[in-house]
């Protein structure tokens, strides 16, 4: 079965890291990833990323990747090594 979602934003490479990109009509969504951080250092938190799965061969269309937060700049979210570029952002949830 083959579902069809809109994204809410993008993975972009940026050296040793990668950012995530939210678009601003799901802004939203990083407003209540930051009130759920409130006071606390980005980096002790980790978020599940849900992206399209960039191989072909395997039958699942997302993946979910596990990774750290290293610092949000409006609705950039930087974050580690995620292994996708240009992979469309279907969901970011804090991994509590």
């Amino acid at each position: 079965m083959r579902i069809n979602l809109e994204p809410v934003g993008i993975i972009k490479k940026a050296g040793k890291c990668s950012e995530v990109l939210i678009y601003s009509e799901f802004e939203q969504l990083i407003k209540n990833i930051a009130t759920r951080l409130g006071n606390s250092d980005p980096a002790e938190q980790s978020l599940l990323i849900v992206h399209r799965n960039k191989d072909n061969k395997d039958i699942h269309q997302v993946q979910v990747t596990k990774t750290n937060i290293i610092d949000r700049v409006g609705n950039i979210l930087k974050v580690g090594k995620i292994d996708a570029n240009d992979d469309s952002v279907i969901d970011v949830r804090l991994n509590e």
